[in-house]
């Protein structure tokens, strides 16, 4: 049996409209070994390590950082399906600045904390699941809304399981654009 392991990332979490419309790509595919149920659809933003056991002072920093958050509702638009050699996901054809901008916010802090897991950069997409084939990119009709808040998210690696352990909303700012 796998040893158990856990990780912790601050994401985007998928509100119910936008999850049906992403279930109906993935529900459309063949060829999944496992799919990424509704509940569990996010696009992560920074991510931790993996861990053996999950430590009380790697949460309390984890929620420390997402209480200074501090960002407008960014809008998203996934209008590609591309797979690789392991998974089908959705992502954006092009660069959604106020996103680079959270998710190098994010990354800056938790590389200052020691949890940035090493080498990791934020490439935006939503993972729909997990299978062994060719790669392929095509375009799709857009998937669009606007993020309303920040999640972190404990994450059982092997089981299939999240624990959301703190939400944070996004405030429209003054100067803030949609699309």
């Amino acid at each position: 049996m796998a040893m158990v392991r856990h990780r912790l990332f601050f994401a985007f979490p998928i509100a119910a409209g936008v999850r049906d419309a992403m279930a109906s790509h993935r529900d459309g595919l063949g060829g999944a070994k496992s799919i990424v149920s509704d509940d569990r659809l996010h696009m992560t933003l920074a991510i931790t390590d993996d861990y053996p056991q999950l430590s009380c002072p790697q949460v309390d920093t984890m929620l420390a950082l997402g209480s200074h958050l501090a960002a407008s509702p960014v809008p998203l638009r996934l209008d590609q399906l591309s797979g690789g050699p392991g998974s089908v996901a959705l992502r954006p054809s092009k660069r959604i600045k106020a996103l680079t901008e959270l998710t190098g916010t994010l990354s800056h802090w938790m590389t200052a904390a020691g949890l940035l897991r090493p080498r990791w950069r934020c490439h935006p997409h939503v993972t729909l699941l997990y299978r062994a084939g060719e790669a392929f990119t095509r375009a799709v009709h857009p998937i669009c809304w606007i993020t309303t808040d920040v999640v972190l998210i404990h994450s059982i690696v092997g089981a299939h399981r999240h624990i959301v352990l703190g939400r944070w909303p996004l405030i429209e700012r003054q100067g803030s654009f949609a699309f």
